[in-house]
């Protein structure tokens, strides 16, 4: 998971490998979710097991992050909550769900989806790109578990029904496959099938995939790697199944593409899983032409950081085309200023404003008014929406 442009100011250094300055935002990210999630502004047990020891061994002064970026992260994973809950558990708006509705729930998007009707549905699956040390596959797990009846669900019902596979650089993927090997509370989430594969640089469970991969080489190398069983030669099944509706998740991700290679992944996705039924969820920036995006692009140049694909994405009603001109029948997109206004619950709102003291909120929202969630259908009916 990559971070916001406005996270990166100072915190990760820079890098003279392209890649590599890419690969250390994600840093940035982790410490932004451990950061709000410290300070009760989410729900997240498991940053703690990726913090670097120098940044555990600091304590808060390592980690802790201002309070314009802990509201952004806050709207931001509740909103992209809301929609992977949406296209796992089900369920439209609910009566009284909304602006004024109530149930909160510290960054989750689903208090009041329809309550876990994942199974029934049948099997999904969710391929997360440039994943990083995301962990809301954990979330999402916890989640399905604790909304049954007492003892109803166990990890093994939760392998039948989701099939979570995340990509990224093999630098990414090696350091993350050794910490959830070697982490008992994220070990025993993946499932006891839990395999080392590649020499260290993925893992394999009934539930949960990790691989190495570049996805500016889709068409070429990745796309028919994800279809196929090569990976894991362990295994006989493919990474994915085309016949399963499937949620495709990019988080800061395709901003870092160059727009052919976005352009390419998302027409492999919206044609594979055309018949199942594909989704889609990206967070992304845009709106580098004013004053405050000019001064974004000049803080990652700093860092080696470039954005390919920013001109390609000006206006928030660019980012819907993107979807619509590569298969995708429906999308919509929301400023994460707009989501905080208009989708989070008053009283979620009202809660995390009372956590920390914010004068400049004319700043947050000019912030939070150049970065938004699009959510697509590829058929247009049941997946992802706000």
């Amino acid at each position: 998971m990559r971070p916001t442009p406005s996270d990166s100011r100072s915190l990760s250094p820079s890098s003279t490998n392209p890649n590599q300055a890419v690969q250390s935002t994600d840093l940035d990210a982790l410490l932004s979710r451990h950061s709000a999630s410290t300070l009760s502004y989410l729900s997240d047990p498991y940053t703690t097991y990726f913090l670097p020891p120098s940044i555990r061994r600091a304590g808060p002064s390592g980690w802790r992050r201002p309070v314009l970026i802990h509201l952004g992260t806050h709207a931001r994973t509740w909103g992209v909550d809301r929609g992977v809950e949406r296209f796992l558990f089900g369920g439209g708006r609910t009566e009284g769900e909304g602006r004024e509705g109530s149930g909160s729930g510290r960054g989750s998007g689903g208090e009041q989806v329809a309550r876990s009707k994942l199974g029934r549905r049948g099997k999904r699956q969710v391929l997360s790109m440039g994943a990083g040390t995301d962990t809301r596959y954990w979330r999402m797990r916890d989640k399905w578990i604790s909304e049954a009846a007492e003892g109803s669900r166990t990890l093994e019902g939760w392998e039948e029904v989701v099939n979570w596979v995340e990509v990224d650089f093999e630098e990414a993927t090696s350091a993350k496959a050794k910490i959830v090997a070697t982490k008992k509370e994220l070990k025993d989430g993946v499932g006891h099938s839990l395999k080392i594969e590649k020499g260290g640089l993925a893992l394999s469970s009934k539930a949960y995939k990790l691989i190495p991969g570049d996805l500016r080489n889709l068409t070429t190398s990745l796309g028919p790697y994800l279809l196929s069983s090569d990976p894991f030669p362990t295994r006989s099944e493919p990474l994915l199944d085309p016949t399963l509706p499937t949620l495709l998740l990019a988080e800061c991700v395709l901003v870092y593409l160059p727009a052919e290679s976005t352009t390419d992944l998302l027409r492999w996705f919206s044609s594979t899983f055309r018949e199942a039924g594909g989704s889609c969820i990206s967070y992304d920036p845009f709106n580098f032409e004013d004053a405050f995006g000019k001064v974004m692009i000049r803080n990652l140049a700093t860092r080696n950081l470039v954005l390919p694909a920013a001109s390609s994405t000006p206006t928030l009603e660019s980012l819907n085309t993107r979807l619509k001109e590569n298969g995708f029948a429906q999308a919509e997109s929301r400023t994460i200023e707009q989501i905080r206004r208009d989708v989070i619950p008053q009283e979620e709102i009202q809660r995390v404003n009372k956590l920390e003291q914010i004068d400049e909120v004319e700043e947050l929202n000019l912030v939070l008014g150049h970065y938004a969630i699009t959510m697509g259908n590829v058929r247009g009916d049941e997946g992802v929406g706000f």
